[in-house]
């Protein structure tokens, strides 16, 4: 990580490596990289496998989130050892599960209601969750 930070001198990479990606890690960067990635090829119309298309970006859509969030308010704060609770956690999933599984699907066709992708919201959170607390499991 030290390397990629020499060699990306663009300030909004520096501010996410400080407040964040140190302490979470490479993967909130691998997923933003493989979330990216395949909602590019679906808007280029790129045919993907099924669970690729329909549920990848579902998993990793709260991970990203939730880190967005969380660096979020260490800015705003200005302490890098705030960490989000789980309740505030899956307050914003839940909202997430509500508005684009029942609420969106109703106004607009883009949208399909699938209550796998509630599941996969709430998987995302349990990951997030377990890897920004991983310190206190290991004791």
């Amino acid at each position: 990580m030290e390397k990629i930070k020499g060699m990306v001198k663009y300030r909004t990479f520096e501010v996410l490596y400080r407040n964040g990606l140190k302490s979470s890690g490479p993967w909130i960067l691998i997923f933003s990289i493989v979330a990216t990635t395949i909602y590019s090829l679906q808007r280029l119309g790129v045919s993907l496998p099924i669970w690729i298309n329909n549920y990848v970006n579902d998993f990793l859509c709260m991970p990203i989130v939730l880190f967005l969030c969380q660096l979020g308010i260490r800015k705003i704060k200005r302490n890098n050892n705030i960490r989000l609770s789980l309740p505030i956690m899956l307050s914003l999933s839940l909202y997430y599960a509500i508005y684009f599984e029942y609420f969106l699907p109703k106004f607009n066709l883009r949208y399909t209601a699938d209550p796998l992708d509630v599941f996969l919201y709430f998987m995302g959170t349990l990951f997030f969750y377990l890897m920004e607390n991983r310190s206190a499991f290991r004791r």
